[in-house]
């Protein structure tokens, strides 16, 4: 009797050291089922890692002893220039225009938006960031216009702050990797002297910022 006792208590045992790690799998699954996995990719938007962009940027403008404006939205005569960064130097003014989106990146020159399409199959559209960057331009000029500036050098780039998104564009207006970006910087068309009076010129733009 005592051998039956025995088993009887080592089945018991072991059927509730069974439930036991069922319930751990479980409480595992569910876990892993509602938590971001290690690798896997996360869907992100205009936003994410603008910081990066803007920190070059301000790093590049520090380093060169420009004058510096972030963010900068600006609006004027009805318009409006979401830009991320404005940088006024001797050269001119360069502003930027940071896009964090992830994933799959399809785009032609005559569509008024783009398509971003994520690992789970999200689909949205954003604008076209050529034609925004355009409009940006006429942005800055006309508040320069206003102010009696108008031989001021006015160029406006974007960047693709998000290192793994996949473009299918036409290479001549894809964006810019931060790799890139941070290259074009060092180019020496941003170190010639054009004449501009900083102080003027920034003041113009920080009068047309939005409120």
């Amino acid at each position: 009797q005592g051998v039956w006792n025995l088993q009887d208590t080592l089945i018991t045992v072991l059927a509730s050291a069974f439930g036991v790690l069922v319930f751990v799998l479980l409480i595992y699954f569910v876990y892993r089922r509602n938590s971001p996995r290690k690798g896997k990719k996360k869907n992100h938007g205009r936003e994410f890692n603008r910081e990066r962009v803007v920190s070059a940027t301000r790093r590049f403008a520090n380093s060169n002893s420009f004058r510096f404006i972030a963010p900068a939205h600006l609006a004027k005569n009805g318009a409006a220039a979401k830009l991320d960064a404005i940088v006024v130097g001797y050269f001119g003014v360069l502003g930027v225009i940071s896009l964090g989106y992830s994933g799959e990146i399809y785009g032609d020159p005559g569509e008024e938006t783009w398509l971003q399409v994520t690992g789970d199959g999200a689909r949205t559209r954003f604008e076209n960031p050529v034609n925004e960057a355009a409009a940006a331009v006429r942005v800055v000029r006309d508040a320069l216009f206003g102010q009696k500036m108008k031989k001021v050098p006015v160029e406006v780039v974007y960047v693709l702050a998000t290192p793994d998104a996949q473009l299918a564009v036409p290479r001549s207006m894809a964006p810019m990797r931060l790799k890139q970006y941070k290259a074009l910087l060092k180019k020496d068309k941003y170190l010639e002297d054009c004449g501009l009076d900083l102080d003027t010129v920034e003041k113009a733009l920080r009068e047309a910022l939005a409120e």
